[in-house]
């Protein structure tokens, strides 16, 4: 029995170690100006704008605006699956954060996608990583499923209708 609970407490431990190397990875700040200048071969600047990846911070109202203007986006939870039973949003894709960091998921580099976890940290750690790897147009939705209950927001809840053979090689690619 001891050796049960020394053993959570190892996983605890790992987990929050992860967490914090991530943050310190990725940074805590939010990125302001949207654009920046390029250069020439030799590293002098020619004044030009171009346009660097967008990664903000969104409400749940304009989360769900968005999807009632059925504007193409992919709505792209983070949470575990056991989080994602308990309530999700209609539409969402469960891809954990784990596999986001990693780069194991294909996201559509044309599509804006929004992540959602709890509460905004996960989804946003998720964001800087994505956006570190050149995805555009990245948004976080701030304060998570948690604001988006709370905003009385809809949900669906329970298990998920199973997913056919084909839906599962897809699975590694979100639409």
């Amino acid at each position: 029995m001891m050796l049960q609970g020394a053993n959570d407490m190892h996983f605890r431990m790992r987990g929050f170690i992860y967490l914090f190397c991530t943050l310190l990875l990725f940074g805590c700040s939010e990125d302001v100006d949207n654009s920046v200048t390029s250069t020439d071969q030799a590293g002098h600047s020619i004044g030009k704008k171009v346009s660097a990846p967008v990664f903000q911070s969104i409400s749940v109202t304009e989360v769900y605006k968005l999807i009632e203007q059925k504007t193409d986006l992919s709505l792209i939870d983070v949470r575990t699956p056991q989080e994602r039973k308990q309530m999700r949003i209609a539409g969402s894709r469960l891809v954990p954060v784990g596999d986001v960091i990693r780069g194991k998921v294909i996201f559509p580099p044309d599509k804006p996608v929004i992540l959602v976890c709890a509460v905004g940290g996960r989804s946003y750690i998720a964001g800087k990583a994505l956006v570190s790897r050149g995805f555009s147009r990245i948004y976080n939705m701030d304060g998570g499923i948690e604001a988006w209950r709370r905003a009385g927001l809809p949900l669906e809840r329970g298990p998920e209708p199973a997913l056919s053979a084909s839906s599962e090689q897809k699975s590694k690619q979100v639409q």
